[in-house]
């Protein structure tokens, strides 16, 4: 998710703007939220991380503007986010592959599902090295699988009318939260992996000390020298 382009206007805004002492990050805590939400409530956490953060590459900022993210899931299962505040064009692509189909969504509206007649690997074991090479080479698809294109109105607006009303629901019928709020801590807890990751330059798992990120965190506040430190909840 690309499509955050910010002037440097936006950035001498306000004082506490992309600083680690008021809004605590970059990119990650205050545009790609949303994303982070949207990836852990779809594919759920994961296992591990390990992230690249480039910290002022294109703003004159101390905090994050550019980040990629490779996730281990455990089992061979992967996921890749990557997000920027540079890009003027911007991409916004959320792709999705399991071991019966894959999903593609363009823009946040445009849909392509595919769905595999067997499992990858059962249509692998059925091929010989021509008929392998016709079908990647974009050859006869028939029976192996098939395509359906989905069109949506953009969701700006109507997912927010669309919580609350599941909310009152739950309140007044007992209906089942669609996102309960003890989940916003993941999308939280994905940002914190992310930077301490990307701050230590090694691989980190979801369920990293606290206390380690906390004393990463408020040696780069005192560094900026803007904010008071974050006290630490456990002291």
């Amino acid at each position: 998710m690309t499509t955050w382009w910010r002037p440097d206007a936006y950035y001498g805004a306000s004082e506490w703007r992309a600083t680690w002492g008021g809004e605590g990050g970059g990119v990650l805590v205050n545009q790609a939220p949303h994303q982070l939400d949207l990836w852990q409530w779809i594919c759920g956490m994961p296992t591990s991380l390990v992230a690249k953060a480039a910290f002022g590459f294109r703003r004159d900022i101390v905090v994050e503007d550019e980040v990629t993210v490779l996730a281990d899931y455990g089992d061979g299962v992967t996921g890749v986010f990557v997000t920027a505040t540079h890009d003027p064009a911007g991409t916004d692509r959320l792709e999705l592959l399991g071991d019966r189909g894959k999903i593609v969504v363009e823009g946040s509206k445009t849909a392509t599902l595919t769905r595999f007649a067997a499992d990858e690997r059962e249509l692998s074991a059925r091929l010989s090295v021509a008929e392998g090479f016709k079908l990647a080479g974009g050859g006869d698809t028939e029976g192996f699988y098939t395509t359906e294109q989905i069109e949506t109105e953009s969701a700006w607006g109507s997912q927010h009318a669309g919580v609350l009303a599941n909310f009152a629901s739950a309140v007044l019928h007992g209906t089942e939260l669609l996102a309960p709020g003890a989940d916003g801590i993941n999308g939280v807890r994905l940002a914190n992996a992310v930077h301490l990751s990307a701050w230590l330059g090694q691989e980190v798992a979801l369920d990293f000390d606290e206390a380690a990120y906390l004393r990463e965190l408020n040696a780069r506040i005192r560094e900026e020298g803007l904010f008071p430190e974050r006290p630490d909840p456990g002291a």
